[in-house]
């Protein structure tokens, strides 16, 4: 019987990028930035359900915890007590860079 290989993605590291983003590298080599904007106004809670729109205060785009949940979710504390999960699939699909947005002749980090 043949195993099956899972597409999930996964993280091989985690961590702040100054005070504004986060950095994912991914195990199969791909990096991703993840503005702080962006993944607040992308959480798919049933309060936001992934569409945050309008002005965001400046207190909800401040993490105050940022942590794997092991290999299946990121977890994002917000300063406002706003809290946000990311399954694997959710965060990758929420990269911006070159290749992932279909512009591969500007690369900013590796495919």
């Amino acid at each position: 019987m043949a195993l099956i290989k899972s597409k999930t993605p996964k993280i091989k590291g985690l961590h702040e990028v100054g005070r504004y983003a986060v950095g994912v590298q991914w195990v199969d080599g791909h990096d991703s930035i993840f503005p702080l904007e962006n993944l607040r106004r992308g959480c798919a809670c049933d309060a936001c359900k992934g569409n945050l729109n309008g002005d965001v205060p400046p207190a909800s785009m401040r993490m105050r915890q940022l942590s794997r949940l092991g290999e299946a979710a990121v977890f994002i504390g917000w300063v406002d007590g706003h809290e946000t999960i990311y399954t694997m699939p959710q965060l990758r699909s929420l990269c911006r860079c070159a290749y992932c947005v279909a512009e591969p002749e500007r690369p900013i980090t590796g495919g």
